[in-house]
């Protein structure tokens, strides 16, 4: 038996093993890329938004079509073109992404909110309030919301991981004199 691997098909393969595995990556990456590049000795945890998920989601998208588009228009000149195309749009996409965090760490409060260039950074002591919203049974989570001197604000979910980091947010507003309202 002769095996024939055309070039086509060998995208099309390219682009089903990156739809297959893309699922994992988007768990794992957005994490991982935030510890790696944010990550400080004193860091309690650094957090990454819900939306940035999707944002990397999309960009898997662009990467899983990039192949696929080699493989649909297999010896058209401009397949080419679209396919890198949709990788130059997979990386933007994921550099993008990359750049929404959230960290709370011994002695700040730091983030950056998607598709915006300014990092916030603020000290404990430049906390003007914090609220804490109770979620009612129709809702998922309680938030906190914490307000800056400067009029900024920031709302940290409490999903698990904020909620074993309770007693440290706790103690660390108590130490700069501040009480959740």
């Amino acid at each position: 038996m002769i095996k024939d691997y055309e070039p086509r098909h060998i995208f099309m393969a390219i682009a089903i093993c990156i739809a297959v595995v893309s699922p994992v990556f988007i768990l794992v990456l957005p994490t991982f890329i935030a510890n790696t590049l944010y990550r400080t000795p004193d860091n309690w945890y650094i957090f990454v938004a819900g939306k940035t998920y999707g944002v990397y989601s999309i960009g898997f998208l662009f990467l899983t079509l990039s192949p696929f588009v080699l493989f649909l228009l297999a010896g058209r000149k401009f397949s080419v073109l679209i396919s890198l195309v949709c990788l130059v749009l997979s990386g933007l996409t994921f550099y993008v992404a990359s750049l929404n965090y959230t960290s709370l760490s011994t002695n700040s409060i730091s983030y950056r909110e998607m598709l915006t260039t300014e990092n916030h950074t603020y000290s404990w002591s430049e906390i003007d309030r914090a609220v804490f919203h109770q979620a009612k049974e129709d809702e998922e989570f309680s938030q906190y919301e914490i307000h800056f001197n400067d009029g900024n604000q920031l709302t940290l979910v409490e999903n698990g991981t904020v909620r074993g980091l309770r007693d440290s947010i706790v103690n660390r507003l108590n130490a700069e004199g501040i009480t959740i309202e």
